[in-house]
């Protein structure tokens, strides 16, 4: 394999990953969102309702927490290049 389609490999991969980053980030964003402003301003005398959107928005924020960490911070396993 060539070094110009090994590269090309390599900035696609990054490429992708980033598309997904934002695509998963902005998901999570869009929950935390709705469930945090439909939490604040909402009166719900269901208590169980109440519980379970509570619970959908920390569990919301975690998610906008930990999805960086996990595209950046647990490195990939990358095959070994042929010399």
């Amino acid at each position: 394999m060539s070094a110009q389609t090994q590269r090309s490999g390599v900035i696609q991969r990054h490429r992708s990953k980033w598309i997904g980053f934002i695509i998963a980030e902005a998901a999570a964003v869009a929950v935390l969102l709705l469930a945090g402003t439909f939490a604040v301003l909402s009166r719900l005398s269901d208590s169980a309702l109440a519980l379970s959107v509570n619970v959908v928005t920390v569990a919301a924020a975690a998610a906008v927490a930990l999805i960086p960490i996990i595209f950046f911070a647990i490195a990939p396993i990358l095959p070994r290049a042929d010399r």
